[in-house]
Formats: structure tokens, C-alpha cells, sequence
């Protein structure tokens, strides 16, 4: 709808055109409205194929920024719930990899921080692997499959749809009027929910990490950070 938009007056009238327009119009004749339609959608859909944002993409090319950084403070949490990622935070200190906090110990903001920031880069490197782990996930359990590939489902679909509206809002603003812009509240909301069904996705790899489900890469020492020592002294 956005390219129509854009070309429809650079498009002739079937009176009008000559060469490549005219082999069009003569073969929308020949096809029919219900044969054009499908083709025009089958078009579209194949278009849709080669730009598609696919959410597992997103979470890789983050994990791949954070290898890079050479610090633990991150500007910006992986997507997930608070609840996985405290579960991961106790996961962790189960195998030693974060130190558990000592009872009557000072509380130094700094090295809390750190540990945080140290269970952010576990968190991203565990979702890098989303492509390998979602297989070990259809082997392990097919029912938690099935919500994590449905979440991801979603957020595929809201998450794309919301980038083409806000394609046909800004083509609809420049060609018409600027109060087409308020078109923008749509794939804002759409996108929010999207980054919401993400975040259920993304909860579901994580609680299976912790239930011993999956084992990624990161920690069984093939890939990913060392261990943190258990002791605060260390």
C-alpha cells in the first residue's frame, strides 16, 4: 500500500500506456481481479520475506555488541521479566559463577553493580544462542516449544507490522497532510506489545536454562564468560 502511494501517479492509464504497462494491463485482463490479487499478494509476501526483522536476528546481533564491550555496565537490559531475571541471578549463585550475598555484610553498590552487570552478559549471551537452544528446547519439551515459538510468533508479526505502518504514516504525511503522523500512535502500540510478547519469549529460554532444560554454550565453558569466584574476598 505504501509503494502504491508513492507510484500511483507515475503509473499511466491502461488508455495511455505503452510497453511493459501495457503488457501488464493486457495480462490483468487475461488473469482476472481474483488472480491479480493473489499474485499482488504473493508479491508482497515475498517482499515481506527478505526485510523481515526476525527476533532471534535482534537478540544475536545484541549479544555479539555486548562481546565487544569491554565493560559490565550496560546502557540497556536484555528483555526479560525482572522474575527471570532475579531466578538466573539465584541460578548463577548456585554454581558459584555470582557471589551470594554474606549476612551481615557491608552492601557496596559498586560491586553490585558489577555482579549485575556480569548476569546482563550471561543473559545476553544465553539468548545469542537462541537458534541452537530453540532446537535443544523442541527435544527436551515440545509444550514449552510451543509457547516459546508462539510468543516469538507474535512478536515477529506485531514487531514487523508496526515497522510497514509507520512506513505508510511518514508516505501518507508527505504526500497528504502531517496529520496522518498521528497514525504513528498504531505501531507504537504495536510495537510495545511486540517487545512485551519478546520478553515472554525470551522468559521462556531463560526458566529453561534454570530448570536445567537447556545447557548453552555459555555456561558449559565452551563459550561465555569464566566463572566469578564464590567468595567476595577472591
Amino acid at each position: 500500500m505504501t509503494l502504491w502511494l508513492i507510484v500511483e501517479e507515475r503509473v499511466p492509464t491502461r488508455e495511455r500506456a505503452r510497453g511493459v504497462w501495457a503488457s501488464l494491463y493486457r495480462l490483468g485482463g487475461l488473469m482476472g481481479p481474483a488472480a491479480l490479487l493473489a499474485s499482488a499478494a504473493f508479491a508482497a509476501y515475498l517482499v515481506g520475506a527478505m526485510v523481515m526483522v526476525r527476533v532471534a536476528t535482534v537478540n544475536v546481533q545484541e549479544a555479539r555488541k555486548t562481546a565487544r564491550l569491554r565493560t559490565i555496565q550496560m546502557m540497556f537490559r536484555p528483555r526479560v521479566s525482572k522474575l527471570a531475571f532475579d531466578d538466573l541471578i539465584h541460578f548463577l549463585q548456585v554454581q558459584g559463577r555470582v557471589p551470594v550475598p554474606q549476612q551481615g555484610e557491608i552492601w557496596d553498590p559498586e560491586r553490585e553493580q558489577g555482579e549485575r552487570g556480569l548476569v546482563n552478559l550471561v543473559a545476553r549471551d544465553v539468548l545469542g544462542e537462541t537458534r541452537q537452544l530453540r532446537i535443544k528446547l523442541l527435544i527436551a519439551n515440545y509444550d514449552l516449544f510451543n509457547e516459546y515459538d508462539r510468543a516469538v510468533g507474535e512478536a515477529e508479526f506485531r514487531k514487523n507490522v508496526s515497522y510497514a505502518l509507520v512506513g505508510l504514516a511518514a508516505a501518507l504525511s508527505w504526500l497528504y497532510s502531517p496529520w496522518w503522523a498521528l497514525l504513528l500512535a498504531v505501531p507504537l502500540r504495536l510495537y510495545i506489545a511486540g517487545v512485551g510478547s519478546e520478553r515472554i519469549a525470551n522468559d521462556v529460554i531463560i526458566q529453561a536454562v534454570v530448570a536445567g532444560l537447556l545447557e548453552p554454550a555459555t555456561l558449559t565453558g565452551a563459550a561465555g564468560l569464566p566463572a566469578v569466584p564464590a567468595e567476595r574476598g577472591a
